[in-house]
């Protein structure tokens, strides 16, 4: 049989501008018409929940990259960022995930909130003091880095370098860009690395002098390595984050009774946190690759082809969420998959849910109420992002 009769048959095109434009409603078609899909961009998508959480939870037959020591310096020495510990198998996923567990554990991340607080309240005042103003750019995108450079002790100031280079680094997966990541990783990793030789020569209280204690012959940290774990912290440690809060805020300006609930029980708010995001979630999917051939739903896949879960339509599976598609923070269990499963579950899960909480804290307690701009027009940021790209708002 040739290559292009094995070929399995196209169900989708995830590049239309519907796709694109439309992404939750098209991946809640999806998920009904064709849960196992094939296309020529992403090769396999899954859209239901079952499938994804069967294959977050087996690593030996989905792959996240590599599973070796020797693997990941062949990747350094030709040059390449691996992504620890992201893209890494057990067992030295394992390893690797260990060792950066204890800096996000709860008691560093409560002993942090103060410093996060301070920085949210800061950001927020010139959106209070105009009275109106975009929330995405002067708070839901700068407080999540400027929280994040807080925490690994870098300058908050070059929050807006970071940001760049993480749309830049997006922008160049989505292409398929090879000179732009180049570019992107090559400037990224100079000034991680100028941050490292800092902190070898004088240690300070934070993450990156943290990790220069760890180099151990187990889990060796050279500099590939340690620009590889910064470099996908800065990276994924703020970006969905930011997203989030944009998303949050922006269902809470549409809707004010909901607004006002939180104001008078504020606990209720992380719980809300979490529906919003199942709801309307900030990231569109997360890959893996197939080990060996596999039968999903009668759909052949081969070993060396890529699976996209899609997560926003697996968190509004009706066969998980009765009423799925309606909004409640009441909503007891949520199985929602917004930290991932398995293995992989977000590593700054605690700080990410530390800043989603104090940003509406502090929003809700400073107001009395808040309301998009009248005949604004929001756009959405596209794959693998979902999040709206401005918030004009107008604090009542």
């Amino acid at each position: 049989m040739t290559e292009v009769e094995s070929k399995p048959t196209v169900d989708w095109d995830p590049r239309t501008p519907d796709a694109l434009e439309n992404q939750q409603a098209v991946a809640d078609q999806m998920r009904e018409r064709c849960p196992v899909a094939y296309s020529d961009y992403f090769q396999w998508s899954l859209f239901k929940h079952e499938d994804i959480v069967a294959i977050c939870r087996d690593p030996e037959t989905f792959s996240n990259g590599f599973s070796t020591l020797e693997q990941i310096e062949a990747e350094e020495q030709a040059g390449r960022n691996v992504g620890i510990p992201l893209v890494l198998d057990p067992p030295v996923h394992t390893r690797y995930r260990s060792m950066m567990t204890p800096y996000f554990s709860m008691p560093r991340m409560k002993a942090f909130e103060p410093r996060s607080r301070e920085i949210a309240v800061r950001l927020l005042e010139p959106l209070l003091q105009a009275g109106m103003g975009d929330a995405v750019e002067i708070y839901a995108d700068p407080y999540p880095v400027q929280s994040l450079c807080a925490l690994i002790g870098w300058n908050a100031d070059d929050w807006r370098q970071i940001k760049q280079w993480t749309t830049d680094s997006e922008r160049g997966v989505v292409r398929r860009d090879q000179a732009l990541l180049d570019r992107v990783h090559g400037e990224w990793n100079a000034y991680i690395l100028a941050v490292v030789q800092q902190r070898r020569m004088q240690p300070q209280e934070d993450i990156t002098s943290w990790l220069l204690q760890q180099d151990k012959k187990e889990t060796p940290l050279n500099d590939a390595k340690l620009t590889s774990i910064l470099q996908l912290l800065l990276h994924a440690g703020h970006g969905t984050t930011a997203a989030s809060i944009g998303i949050c805020i922006y269902h809470l300006a549409r809707d004010r009774l909901l607004q006002d609930r939180l104001r008078a029980d504020p606990s209720a708010i992380p719980r809300a946190v979490e529906e919003i995001l199942r709801w309307d979630g900030p990231l569109v999917a997360m890959r893996r690759i197939a080990k060996k051939d596999v039968e999903i739903r009668n759909r052949k896949i081969r070993a060396g082809e890529v699976i996209q879960m899609m997560y926003l339509a697996a968190d509004r599976d009706p066969d998980v969420f009765p009423n799925a598609d309606q909004l409640d923070i009441d909503r007891k269990p949520n199985r929602h998959l917004i930290w991932g499963t398995g293995i992989h579950t977000c590593l700054g899960m605690l700080l990410a849910k530390l800043e989603l909480r104090v940003a509406l804290e502090e929003l809700l307690a400073r107001t009395r109420g808040f309301h998009l701009e009248p005949g604004a027009q929001i756009r959405r940021l596209r794959y693998p992002g979902n999040s709206p790209r401005t918030l004009p708002l107008v604090i009542e």
